[in-house]
């Protein structure tokens, strides 16, 4: 950047001036012989001397008189600001960002100026002697140099990255760094050391855009001069009232100039405000000085309505950011589930997809296992699917598979799993059937099949099913699913082979298990109702849905209602063989009949309390008719202990 064309430079007379003024023991007569050999700035300074902006009694009419009124530094400031602020720079099409600059500048400089008069001047810390209002006017001058520099090399490319971050409300320093690797106080704190401006300057220029704890933290750390604190200290706060009042970003602006003017200044309230009436007088007048048009910059009390204005304007905007932000997360979230749901799904027939079955029959495996439950698997195929693609075409060949897919649809539960496994192949798995349920579950696919594809789109296909059954308690093993799915499968083909359109069973479960399953069938709390006759087996059966099947192990249940201790528990546990479940195990050691087996696996299955909870809620039944079901059920049963629920979640 400092290698480009085009920079802002200094005339030579202001470079002498600054050299001469660097002197140990600076000639005043000197100085004014300098300013003497320039005639338009010997002009200049004298009507900065005659104007209201010093206040000087009297006409001063000559060079070294006003060179002895302002002091040498008060000159030298003044020259360079005449030199910087010539009539050029506000030509051509960027016009409107130097008119914007130079307004900027002469409030910043108005600012600094002022800041030697505040309580908290020296504030933390008091390093560096106190610099005069001269040196502060030209430091507050001097803060935004570095946009000087952009606007001269690069005018069009600053133009715009400074439009963007006014319009999007970003911090123009981060903007700039995030664009550039490097933002405007860098650039002009290079610059200002690069004219030969004291050292205490070009720091100055270079952290004007710091926060109060980082401007602390460069001096606790030794990386600003001494002689540069207090004057960096006046520009940090000039620049927060730059922002104020000439700036975009109102709200935030506010809030940025009571932290900088609260924490280095002690300044806050009436007092700020004060300040700042100070601050826009003062400005106007060196704006005459410097002839630049300050625009309409209003009162502190129209500055802070339109900061309020602004932050209001702000809350509302990040409302309405936070609620899109919302509705994109919730429809996000949509998009999700629909991705999920299409990765679980056959894109055909809407069923779930093989690989959804397999690890939902895995699942149910280990689950039956634990609670000694039966599993059943219905495996469907398609009666002569070949000749009807062959005949009618694949498109009357997939309508024919959507249309058995909405025949599984009006039969199923909830709470069963219908899978298109492959081709014209269907699987369906259901939970906890009894060898008649599993039975008629297939029938009434069949039949449902047979019926709704009779014709498809106009075409008779007359087009069945045939259906193959396996039901087992199935033991916690790596195969146990494809064991039963195989089974279903010859069931099908045993189907096919004897006639087509037809159900053909295999039950996998031992003699003495057949005997149990019907007794913890009829132990269940819904099965007890529907046969009483207490409830229509049509409301039992909506409740069943409401419900999600209880875990606890079968151990926990027998503690929880008084058959068993830990002891027994225990040593059951200890005892079994492989492949022996913990009922088998109660029963072989005697410390359970299969009256009460059966009882605690209905329990198991099926929490009679949270039926009874779940027909309330439907409105079949009131609390005290709930109760007295409950106890004509338990009555009905083995002597049973109240229910302990802290043993049954154990």
């Amino acid at each position: 950047m400092l290698a480009a064309p085009g920079l802002p430079s200094l005339p030579a007379v202001a470079i002498r001036l600054l050299e001469e003024s660097r002197q140990q023991d600076v000639d005043v007569n000197r100085i004014a012989e300098l300013i003497a050999s320039d005639p338009a700035m010997s002009v200049r300074l004298l009507k900065a001397a005659n104007s209201s902006f010093f206040g000087f009694r009297g006409e001063v009419s000559t060079v070294n008189r006003a060179t002895a009124l302002l002091g040498a530094g008060g000159v030298v400031s003044l020259a360079l600001s005449f030199s910087l602020s010539d009539d050029a720079l506000k030509m051509g099409r960027t016009a409107e960002a130097y008119r914007a600059y130079w307004r900027r500048c002469v409030v910043q400089a108005a600012a600094a100026e002022l800041s030697t008069d505040l309580p908290g001047e020296g504030g933390t810390g008091g390093r560096g002697a106190t610099p005069a209002k001269g040196d502060r006017f030209l430091a507050g001058l001097l803060c935004d140099l570095g946009t000087l520099a952009l606007l001269k090399t690069c005018p069009a490319e600053a133009a715009a990255l400074w439009s963007d971050a006014e319009e999007n409300r970003l911090e123009l320093s981060a903007r700039e760094r995030a664009e550039w690797g490097f933002d405007h106080a860098a650039v002009g704190g290079a610059l200002a050391a690069r004219w030969g401006l004291p050292e205490h300057l070009a720091a100055t220029v270079a952290r004007h855009c710091d926060t109060p704890e980082r401007l602390e933290s460069a001096i606790a750390g030794g990386s600003l001069p001494a002689s540069a604190v207090p004057l960096a200290r006046a520009a940090v706060l000039a620049s927060a009232v730059g922002d104020h009042v000439c700036g975009a970003d109102a709200g935030p602006a506010l809030g940025r100039l009571h932290h900088v003017a609260g924490t280095l200044f002690d300044l806050k309230g009436e007092a700020l405000t004060a300040y700042l009436e100070k601050v826009l007088e003062r400005a106007d007048a060196a704006a005459g000085l410097l002839e630049v048009d300050l625009g309409q910059i209003g009162s502190p009390g129209d500055l802070l309505a339109a900061a309020n204005e602004h932050l209001a304007e702000l809350a509302t905007r990040r409302a309405a950011e936070a609620d899109a932000l919302a509705d994109r997360h919730r429809k996000l979230e949509a998009e999700h589930r629909d991705l999920q749901q299409q990765s679980l799904r056959d894109s055909l027939t809407g069923l779930y997809n093989r690989p959804y079955l397999v690890e939902a029959l895995r699942r149910e495996v280990s689950v039956c296992a634990r609670t000694g439950s039966t599993l059943g698997v219905i495996f469907a195929d398609v009666d002569r699917f070949k000749a009807v693609n062959d005949t009618y075409g694949h498109a009357v060949g997939d309508r024919v598979l959507r249309a058995v897919a909405g025949a599984f649809a009006q039969v199923l539960r909830r709470t069963d799993v219908p899978a298109r496994f492959g081709g014209e192949e269907f699987v369906v798995m259901i939970s906890r059937p009894t060898e008649a349920g599993a039975r008629a579950v297939a029938e009434r696919l069949r039949e449902a099949v047979a019926f709704t594809c009779r014709s498809v789109g106009g075409i008779e296909v007359k087009t069945t099913a045939s259906f193959g059954v396996a039901i087992a308690v199935p033991l916690d093993t790596q195969d146990a699913a494809d064991k039963l799915l195989a089974e279903a499968d010859a069931a099908m083909y045993e189907a096919k082979k004897t006639g087509r359109d037809r159900v053909v069973l295999r039950c996998l479960l031992s003699p003495e298990e057949q005997r149990l399953h019907a007794a913890v069938a009829g132990r269940r709390f819904s099965r007890w109702l529907s046969a009483s006759g207490a409830i229509p087996v049509r409301d039992v059966g909506a409740a069943l849905t409401d419900l999600t099947p209880p875990d606890s192990p079968l151990g926990a249940l027998a503690r929880a209602v008084g058959v068993l201790d830990e002891i027994q528990t225990d040593m059951i546990a200890d005892v079994q063989q492989p492949g022996e479940r913990f009922g088998e195990s109660a029963v072989r050691l005697g410390l359970l009949n299969s009256e009460q087996l059966a009882d605690l696996l209905a329990r198991q299955q099926e929490d009679p309390r949270a039926l009874a909870d779940a027909l309330i809620a439907r409105g079949h039944a009131d609390r005290a008719e709930m109760d007295a079901l409950l106890e004509a059920h338990a009555a009905a049963g083995p002597s049973f202990a109240p229910l302990d629920p802290n043993l049954v979640s154990a």
